[in-house]
């Protein structure tokens, strides 16, 4: 017999945890039945709560059936959970169900939506009932029909922030109480006022003083009659030191209660804390404090305690040593001075210092900073971005760092706002639960550095500014030479033209030396014409290429025959050598003759007679590498680097050379279009020069 699976609904898949105990359940065993019974709102409201991230909880029906995800597991600690899956919410929710009923049926019954921050609603959980704090609102979730179905309830557990902030606002107002107190008994009456208003977190407290023969005495107690601290007393008071030692929590022998605590439950732990003397290694006393019965003793609750004592010891200490006080302010002042960095600790939502170094309040020029909201320290401050940043890194706890913040600080108190550079970090500082409770500012000026970089950058625009204006001018002066080497072009062609039918005609002897002399000027002034032309095609990126199969042993040939005639004139002796692997290559062949003529010419130009100019071909792993070496005049070093600009000339020769200074640099862009090198190299005057051209052989690209 064949067993036929059922697909699970899509949306009961996933989930997580809550989502694998939701499919485990027998929901024909509850209220609302069998799932494939459920209404489609029902399915849907369940289905968006088990793919949520942010705690979600859902009562539905008559009997509340309820449902939860992942994220709401944490707030039911231990005991609840996995029981609460599919139980009625009263019988899981005894506790608070005076509370949350009313709102349930206000839901239920007239589909009125609700909304509650930092609501108080204890919870059993942990073996205890908790002191517990919401932000959560309750929202109808309707059938088909119109009807209400049930109640959904988005959730956020802000106990910890709550609690955190109480006990933060009562050390500060504990330390503002406590810092102007000038004797030991003021300082008590404040610790005795202060105290008595915190019994949510202190039901009672005992202060010990140490006597003159070094033993504990009960000074002072708040919140308990006197059998009740004669009771703890006898108890704890002759083992302050090792309770206060181990930090450990102790179980009263007979809890104690008294009406007039916040929370009904009895008191039965107690924690002891030292309170140090001013040099921090005895005691000066000790504080013995009730602890409440509806908060865990957590990491979180014995740092507060211990601050509260910290603070009464600061207190004792600072009436303690008056005597000694120019003393211990100079030993301070002298450990503050060596700190490498200003640094400052602020705490709460209001950002008030807690610690101001010496470094910090002269680089903000405050004397006083200790004890002040940020807000009211830096007033001038108050529209600027320094207050978000301070409330976003308090808010989210993700610190903040930057490497340069200009701000407008009057640091004289003069009222006159001047602009100063930091660098500076944000650091959040959190307690033992994760809580968020202040920050460390961290931060360094660079004023100077900042308004030196501004002048070198002003130097740079003006720079800048500068060169742009240079490129203009030198763009104008290449349409210059277009343009004139253009309207130069015409009278010489018409010469040119002339000087051809006057050849061809019978004529005397010197009329055909002279026609002969104008042919080869004007052919020589057109060949300058063509130079600028081509200038100032490269400089406007206009200069065109007709890329194909160059054979270069032939080309090379053509040129050397070309300029023969040239060299045996002028009785020099031209030498050429071409290996027989050159091949091809890929290339514009009349550019790359100008370009290689213009080298062999500038060779013979500048070789006096007997020299000697050599030519050679070989092929390379790169491509092709071809030299003109002469055995000329020569180049100095220090106009090497320059043979290849344009319009540079160097008089070689006691006969001055003609040309505009353009054959070596048309050469130099000519090869680099084909994206290959060329290099000059000279011993000196008199010792010849050699020119290489090293040119790749790249696959044809058609016209460019």
């Amino acid at each position: 017999m064949n067993r036929t699976t059922i697909p699970l609904p899509s949306f009961l898949r996933g989930g997580g945890d809550a989502g694998a105990l939701l499919r485990s359940i027998d929901w024909t065993q509850t209220a609302v039945g069998a799932i494939d019974g459920w209404s489609e709102s029902l399915k849907t409201t369940v289905g968006t709560l088990l793919h949520s991230r942010h705690p979600m909880f859902l009562w539905w029906g008559q009997h509340l059936v309820q449902f939860y995800n992942d994220a709401y597991l944490p707030s039911f600690g231990q005991g609840k959970h996995p029981a609460a899956m599919g139980q009625p919410g009263a019988d899981c929710w005894q506790e608070i169900w005076p509370i949350i009923s009313p709102q349930i049926d206000d839901v239920m019954q007239r589909a009125t939506s609700s909304w509650h921050e930092d609501q108080l609603v204890p919870i059993f959980r942990n073996g205890r009932l908790e002191e517990v704090y919401w932000t959560y609102g309750y929202s109808p979730v309707f059938e088909a029909s119109g009807a209400v179905g049930g109640t959904l309830v988005v959730c956020t557990e802000t106990t910890g922030r709550v609690i955190s902030d109480r006990r933060l606002r009562t050390l500060r107002v504990l330390v503002e109480r406590l810092v102007n107190a000038t004797a030991p008994s003021a300082v008590m009456d404040g610790v005795v006022e202060i105290l008595a208003h915190e019994d949510a977190d202190v039901p009672f407290a005992l202060l010990y003083g140490i006597t003159a023969s070094g033993e504990p005495g009960l000074l002072h107690s708040v919140g308990l009659g006197s059998e009740a601290r004669t009771s703890v007393d006898a108890e704890v008071g002759g083992r302050l030191e090792q309770l206060s030692r181990h930090s450990s929590v102790h179980v009263l022998t007979e809890p104690i209660a008294d009406r007039r605590f916040r929370w009904p439950e009895p008191v039965d732990e107690v924690f002891a804390a030292r309170i140090a003397s001013g040099d921090q290694r005895t005691a000066s006393g000790y504080v013995v404090f009730g602890l409440s019965p509806r908060s865990p003793f957590d990491d979180s609750y014995r740092e507060y305690l211990r601050q509260l004592a910290d603070c009464i010891g600061q207190a004792n200490a600072r009436n303690e040593a008056l005597h000694l006080r120019a003393v211990l302010e100079n030993e301070r002042n002298n450990l503050l001075e060596q700190a490498p960095v200003a640094t400052a600790v602020l705490v709460g939502p209001e950002h008030v210092f807690l610690l101001a170094n010496p470094l910090y309040r002269q680089m903000v020029g405050r004397a006083d900073l200790v004890g002040k909201p940020y807000r009211e320290a830096f007033s001038e401050l108050v529209d600027t971005p320094m207050f978000t940043l301070l409330d976003r890194v308090y808010r989210t706890g993700e610190p903040f760092a930057t490497s340069e913040m200009s701000m407008r600080l009057d640091r004289d108190g003069t009222g006159e706002l001047r602009d100063c550079f930091f660098t500076f970090n944000l650091e959040p500082m959190r307690n033992a639960t994760g809580d968020v409770y202040g920050m460390m500012a961290v931060a360094v000026e660079i004023t100077p550095i900042v308004m030196a970089r501004q002048v070198l950058e002003k130097g740079h625009q003006e720079r800048e500014q500068l060169l742009h204006e240079l490129e203009h001018a030198n763009r104008a002066k290449d349409d210059f030479l277009s343009v004139v080497s253009h309207e130069l072009r015409t009278p010489i062609n018409a010469i040119l033209g002339w000087s051809e039918l006057l050849i061809g005609t019978p004529t005397s002897e010197m009329t055909a030396k002279a026609v002969g002399a104008i042919r080869r000027s004007a052919t020589h002034q057109q060949r300058l014409i063509e130079d600028l032309l081509d200038v100032s095609r490269i400089a406007s990126g206009t200069l065109r290429m007709t890329l194909g199969v160059v054979q270069l042993g032939e080309l090379l040939t053509a040129i050397v025959e070309l300029v023969l005639p040239q060299a045996a004139a002028k009785g020099v002796q031209l030498d050429w050598r071409f290996s027989e692997q050159l091949g091809t290559l890929n290339g514009d062949r009349d550019r790359l003759q100008q370009a290689l003529s213009n080298i062999l010419v500038n060779a013979v130009r500048f070789t006096p007679r007997d020299g000697r100019v050599s030519v050679e071909a070989h092929p390379t792993e790169e491509g092709i590498a071809v030299s003109v070496a002469d055995t000329g005049i020569g180049i100095n070093a220090d106009f090497l680097p320059l043979v290849f600009d344009r319009f540079t000339r160097l008089d070689r020769s006691p006969q001055r050379q003609g040309g505009l200074g353009l054959g070596l640099a048309l050469a130099k862009d000519i090869v680099t279009a084909h994206g290959g090198t060329i290099q000059a190299r000279s011993d000196g005057i008199g010792r010849g020069t050699t020119v290489t051209v090293y040119v790749p052989q790249v696959p044809p690209r058609g016209e460019s």
